[in-house]
């Protein structure tokens, strides 16, 4: 199993950042739209995308599938196993995600109150351009927690 961070409130500190390159193959959105029962047809039909938007060469990534990397990167990176989402307003997406395209996910801590912490999530393509963006709230793990996890082998 791949190593995670688990970093409490305490260990955060508002400005830090954390930033992941993804991508997703055709067969991911496949599935994430069979678990979604999403059948949009721009999710599965090239032709569909292009008549909705013109510029792409093959189908679209739905927005769900990467607020899910999103979500993946709180619960292993940032701050890590044991935290739990609270909120995740997303901005509406500035422009379509293909199939392979590299999109870079910043997380940054803007706020921290107890254990909840505030961050800005920012979606840019490999070139730096605006995709999309988010305001999250996450509950961090707590000392216990964290004693628990180092106990199972976390570093």
């Amino acid at each position: 199993m791949p190593q995670t961070q688990c970093l409490t409130a305490a260990m955060l500190s508002v400005g830090m950042t954390h930033q992941a390159r993804v991508s997703f193959d055709h067969a991911q959105v496949a599935q994430y739209c069979a678990l979604a029962n999403d059948r949009n047809a721009i999710h599965h039909d090239v032709a569909a995308a292009r008549q909705r938007f013109p510029e792409v060469e093959d189908i679209i990534v739905p927005g769900g599938l990467i607020q899910i990397a999103i979500t993946g990167l709180f619960g292993t990176e940032l701050p890590g196993d044991g935290s739990l989402g609270l909120t995740f307003e997303p901005e509406r997406m500035r422009r379509p995600v293909c199939p392979d395209d590299v999109v870079v996910i910043t997380l940054e801590v803007k706020r921290i109150r107890g254990g909840i912490v505030e961050f800005e999530v920012r979606v840019a393509d490999e070139h730096g351009n605006d995709i999309s963006g988010a305001t999250a709230r996450v509950l961090a793990p707590d000392e216990g927690y964290r004693a628990w996890w180092a106990q199972q082998g976390g570093a």
